[in-house]
């Protein structure tokens, strides 16, 4: 057992002492090491027994600064993997190694087991992948930093759970990061200041695409999703489909709740936001989706072209705002379910009839003024009339009666799922068929993502066809290290989302 106890482990705790406030304390006992690990590749191991001398093999370990430096003599080539051991690794983590094409180096949460970086994460490099562990700060007013910085060019963070920051959780920076995707992570509690700190805070000057998909983002302190760039640069190549954004804003009183964002004090092009579902619990008077936020004098400078089509809303204050001129927008078959005092549509611009507007659902009143051209407001036949859009929309003034439920598999991952519950019929238990994702025979477990480190709601071995999922909720996260404006509410038995993990 080679280099387990190696004195570097203990220095390296020691050197992130002003970071994270670890400390050396021998009245403390030290959890024991991981047993060895039996799957291909590289190993870190947590302090004090991973170490920057080791081979990496399972019985002489590299703790995880080596790793992300590219191991002992730089070992690490491109195909790679290095298996992260559970247990806590303390620090400011960063990374600037180069994967290739189809042969990314790839840095996995060992199977079964809890990885945790308590500090932070700046991944940049290429061709680099990320999978399965967590990132947190115990201390954010302390480290005050994101938990992840994701500028990796072609680079994935899959699977990861990102909580508590500083600042916003995940930051992804204009001129970086071309290709980067953010996919399948749980990112709630991050930040602290007012309309400034977000789960996802992401720019893009590049000419590449930047994805952001399929994540949970919740109950972070200003916006959930915010795309944005400051200053003159055009902001570039967004695609944001398939999240789940709920309840943002919801610990804070002096921000804007908003759970999807598109917008920029400067040109945009090329945004894509598809299959996103959002939701508001009730109280929280929050905008679901606001898209632009450029009001030019010139025509030529209209900000250029943006997808909006099949996002689920449910709740808030405003349901879809497009305030500013689209040179071209797709505005398709995407459902917002309002309630008595929800605004549905803002749109604004002298010639918004050049949009594709179609097939759109809102559950509202009709007759009610909660549609706006240019700061007015209308009826829905109104501003129909006032916009000439909307003239394959269908408005229905009752809410939905039956509940909706979503399933989104993991691509990563097999077994692995969303899982998304409107409980419009008020249901105590929902079901939800999980064939085609699990096998039966094999175990699975469902948790819900508010307690994604708690015990299941429902477990045990598949044995085919539909599950049924309790709805009684469970109580949010508390923020970690600092006091909030509130706390975030109890989503059920209206809304919930669960973790589907089993075994392949």
């Amino acid at each position: 057992m080679k280099g387990l106890w190696a004195p570097s482990g203990l220095l390296s705790c020691v050197a992130t002492v002003l970071v994270t406030g670890c400390r050396i304390d021998n009245s403390m006992s030290t959890p024991p090491p991981p047993p060895p690990g039996t799957h291909a590749g590289f190993y870190v191991y947590p302090p004090p027994y991973g170490h920057s001398s080791g081979s990496g093999a399972t019985e002489d370990p590299w703790d995880l600064a080596t790793a992300l430096a590219g191991g002992h003599v730089h070992q690490l080539q491109a195909g790679d993997t290095v298996w992260i051991r559970g247990g806590t690794y303390p620090g400011s983590f960063q990374t600037s190694l180069q994967g290739q094409a189809g042969l990314p180096i790839q840095f996995r949460q060992y199977p079964g087991e809890r990885a945790t970086i308590n500090g932070s994460l700046a991944a940049e490099g290429s061709n680099l992948w990320f999978v399965g562990f967590e990132i947190m700060q115990s201390n954010p007013t302390v480290v005050v930093d994101r938990v992840l910085e994701a500028n990796t060019v072609d680079g994935k963070f899959i699977n990861l759970v990102l909580h508590d920051a500083g600042f916003s959780g995940v930051s992804m920076g204009a001129d970086k990061g071309a290709g980067v995707e953010l996919y399948g992570s749980i990112v709630y509690n991050n930040g602290f200041r007012d309309n400034i700190d977000h789960g996802i805070y992401a720019h893009n000057a590049t000419t590449g695409v930047k994805y952001i998909t399929d994540n949970v983002v919740f109950n972070n302190f200003a916006r959930g999703i915010q795309v944005y760039q400051d200053g003159a640069t055009l902001l570039r190549n967004f695609q944001v489909i398939g999240n789940i954004s709920f309840n943002n804003g919801s610990i804070d009183t002096g921000s804007t709740p908003v759970n999807l964002l598109m917008s920029a004090p400067t040109l945009m092009t090329g945004m894509v936001a598809k299959h996103n579902l959002l939701y508001f619990s009730s109280g929280i008077d929050g905008v679901q989706l606001r898209l632009g936020n450029y009001d030019p004098t010139d025509s030529a400078l209209f900000n250029k072209e943006i997808d909006v089509e099949d996002n689920y809303a449910a709740g808030g204050g405003l349901g879809l705002e497009m305030q500013y001129q689209w040179a071209a927008a797709t505005v398709a078959n995407n459902v917002f379910v309002g309630n008595s005092s929800t605004e549905m549509v803002r749109t604004g611009g002298p010639t918004v009839n050049v949009y594709t507007w179609s097939g759109n659902t809102y559950h509202r009143d009709p007759a009610a003024t909660a549609w706006q051209q240019n700061g007015l407001a209308y009826s829905f036949d109104a501003w129909k009339t006032a916009t000439g859009l909307g003239v394959t929309d269908t408005v229905v003034s009752a809410p939905p009666g039956a509940t909706r439920v979503f399933v989104r598999p993991n691509l990563y991952e097999p077994g692995r799922a969303f899982i998304v519950v409107y409980n419009f019929g008020h249901e105590s238990s929902v079901s939800v068929d999980l064939s085609g994702i699990v096998t039966p025979g094999a175990h699975f477990e469902i948790r819900n993502v508010q307690a994604v480190y708690g015990s299941p709601v429902v477990s045990g071995a598949y044995a085919g066809g539909s599950v049924a999922i309790p709805m009684s909720g469970v109580t949010p996260p508390k923020p970690i290290g600092r006091s909030t404006p509130r706390l975030a509410p109890v989503t059920g038995p209206d809304f919930d989302v669960f973790l589907l993990t089993s075994a392949s």
